[in-house]
């Protein structure tokens, strides 16, 4: 072995002495034991973390434990860290100290530390928080909360990784429930002294993925210093919400999903559970609101517009001058007489209408023959129907020397001309819901859009009680009045007469053969029965859309209807009959028919829809078919099929 080998194999041996030296100073230096933490600094830098979350969220108020009561409580808890899990937290409190125990999802991590990882890492034993196991086998760690909604910070030693984490935990003052706190401590109805009535209160929703949206302002109703307030959501994929443990279904589900929820505090978030179908699955989400209590604003209970029939509009006294409209239950409008100065004192996001107006567009046909019936004609100024599809001469004619403007189809209208002719106020019906961005367009050139909800009317002259309205709208109030007066009182004269127990049948046969009948809850179906009839079809199919009728096979038909002593074609949509053989043309099967060997088979005339005010006329003439004297009468709906 030459000299430089001998130096070689000299240095190799000092070298590996030298690594087991150090590898035997690694061993001293670590934990004598699995579980001790307080031999070595050792903390976890940020390449060695996860992403950090923050957990507080601005405008957040620290709740100490002297602003709870005496108890133990269950309490949502956020951690900065996905790697940090809890499964369940209990928060106890005593004369003001404050106590969580945390139930973790998992076994890594041995010791917390109520500090920083740095302070943890150089602490004795002793000061650590050891974990117990509950009878699960999960280890729970019980930690003091110096107050609820503001970033507690926690390290947590790793089993696997022999490091210390740091941690900022949120305890959420919004979990609780109001009863959790001392009296005072909340902003409610009752520290506020809000008076029995109704109100307006901005709210904010936050939480969820941040798709979601509830309409702001809220209508909020407080009876007996119990508030609620319906909370409108910006889809309809909603089924139910949970609020401090109680669930509560919709009001509303055909545009938005409505409810109506307690309010238990203002101006601190209040948590809610909302659970959506529009994942096809059922999820629960945790969304928070707040109510703002600055904005409340009462709005007098005086309701300058009793009502006998009608359910879905209201108008409401605001204040000395102007007046709150609600429709449809949700949609809601401020009428000021023109000339009054409009001053900030109005809730925002609610649309004003200077009246009376006199430029108005009714896109609803239902509409111009209730303007007509309280001489109200001339206010309005644009309609979405054709001369060619009115059957109502005073309209036709008004369309004839242009008094009365076509301005298109209601999902296309001229919006240049309803701007030259300085158009006032758009009257939609429910159509309009499907064509969003025309609704959208004319709001954004400055023309308010009412909803009316007329055709949802469950008694029919609920819709002609709509002239009240919109004569209240043209300064023809009087005049609507007393027209709808005469209606009532005509209806009140058919109501005392037996009725005749005769059954009938309205339909129209539609081009696939089908036949389309009146829900039982239509108000068409409603006519019959206030005109001494019975509506046949009792048993229909469930149907979810708004539409007023529904299709059904005609085998299904001709069983339920076979025997009535009535049948009643509906011309409006499918064209009118003349003759029996029109209406054989239409299935062979109505030879069978009891009404076709009596001869007691009418049409209804085109006009008959488009004149909504007639409801109380056409139960009269309804009435005669029932009793057999409609032929020494001149009907003006009805005409029969000979």
């Amino acid at each position: 072995m030459d000299k430089m080998t001998r130096i070689k194999k000299s240095l190799q041996k000092t070298l590996l002495l030298l690594l087991g030296i150090l590898l035997l100073f690694g061993s001293v230096s670590s934990f004598a034991e699995e579980g001790s933490a307080t031999a070595s600094p050792a903390v976890a830098d940020a390449s060695q973390m996860t992403t950090v979350e923050e957990v507080v969220e601005e405008g957040m108020v620290p709740v100490p434990g002297t602003d709870l009561v005496n108890g133990t409580y269950s309490v949502a808890v956020e951690s900065s860290s996905s790697m940090f899990r809890i499964d369940l937290c209990m928060l106890s409190v005593l004369d003001g100290e404050m106590k969580a125990t945390l139930v973790m999802s998992g076994k890594s991590y041995l010791y917390l530390y109520p500090g920083t990882a740095l302070e943890a890492a150089t602490s004795e034993e002793q000061s650590l928080i050891a974990y117990s196991e509950n009878e699960e086998g999960k280890f729970c760690f019980t930690i003091p909360v110096e107050a609820l909604d503001a970033g507690i910070p926690c390290a947590a030693f790793s089993k696997n990784k022999q490091l210390w984490y740091d941690r900022t935990l949120l305890f959420r003052a919004d979990s609780l429930p109001a009863s959790a706190f001392r009296s005072g401590v909340l902003t409610t109805a009752e520290t506020l002294g809000l008076e029995d009535g109704n109100y307006t209160v901005e709210a904010s929703l936050s939480g969820g993925s941040g798709k979601a949206g509830i309409a702001s302002p809220v209508s909020l109703t407080v009876q007996e210093g119990v508030c609620t307030a319906r909370i409108q959501w910006s889809s309809r994929n909603y089924d139910y919400m949970i609020v401090e443990g109680v669930r509560y279904l919709p009001i509303q589900t055909e545009e938005f999903s409505t409810f109506m929820i307690p309010v238990a505090l203002f101006d601190r978030p209040m948590a809610v559970i909302a659970d959506t179908v529009a994942m096809g699955q059922p999820h629960e989400i945790k969304y928070r609101i707040r109510f703002d209590s600055s904005s409340l604003q009462m709005l007098p209970e005086k309701e300058v517009m009793p009502l006998q029939y009608a359910q879905l509009f209201k108008v409401e006294g605001y204040d000395d001058l102007s007046l709150l409209l609600t429709l449809g239950g949700k949609d809601q409008f401020l009428l000021v007489p023109k000339g009054i100065e409009i001053t900030g004192h109005f809730p925002e996001g609610i649309p004003i209408i200077p009246i009376p107006i006199e430029n108005g567009y009714a896109a609803s046909s239902s509409v111009p023959d209730l303007f007509l019936n309280c001489g109200a004609l001339s206010s309005l100024r644009f309609t979405s129907t054709e001369e060619q599809s009115w059957k109502i001469d005073e309209i036709c004619k008004a369309l004839q020397e242009e008094n009365l403007l076509y301005t298109g189809k209601y999902s296309a209208p001229d919006y240049e001309l309803l701007l030259e002719e300085g158009c006032e106020l758009a009257i939609e019906n429910t159509m309009i819901l499907h064509s969003p961005r025309t609704k959208e367009k004319l709001e954004a050139i400055g023309i308010p859009v009412m909803i009316e909800y007329s055709s949802y009317e469950p008694h029919p002259l609920g819709r002609v009680e709509w002239i009240k309205l919109w004569g209240l709208l043209t300064g023809h109030l009087k005049e609507a009045s007393e027209f709808f007066n005469r209606q009532s009182a005509l209806l009140e004269e058919l109501a005392a007469e037996k009725p005749s127990g005769k059954t009938a049948a309205f339909f129209y046969i539609t081009s696939a053969g089908t036949a389309s009948v009146r829900k039982n809850e239509d108000y068409v179906t409603c006519m019959i029965e206030l005109a001494g009839g019975k509506s046949l079809f009792l048993s229909l199919p469930e149907s979810e859309n708004a539409l007023s009728s529904v299709t059904i096979q005609m085998e299904s038909f001709y069983s339920q209807a076979k025997d009535a002593d009535v049948l009643i074609y509906n011309s409006t949509v499918a064209g009118e009959l003349n003759t029996i053989d029109d209406l054989m043309e239409k299935s062979s099967m109505f030879s069978d028919f009891n009404a076709v060997k009596t001869g007691n088979v009418w049409c209804t005339e085109q006009s008959m829809f488009q004149r909504s005010s007639a409801a109380a006329e056409i139960i009269s003439e309804l009435h005669a078919l029932f009793t057999g004297t409609a032929d020494n009468l001149s009907l003006q709906y009805f005409h029969p099929v000979k």
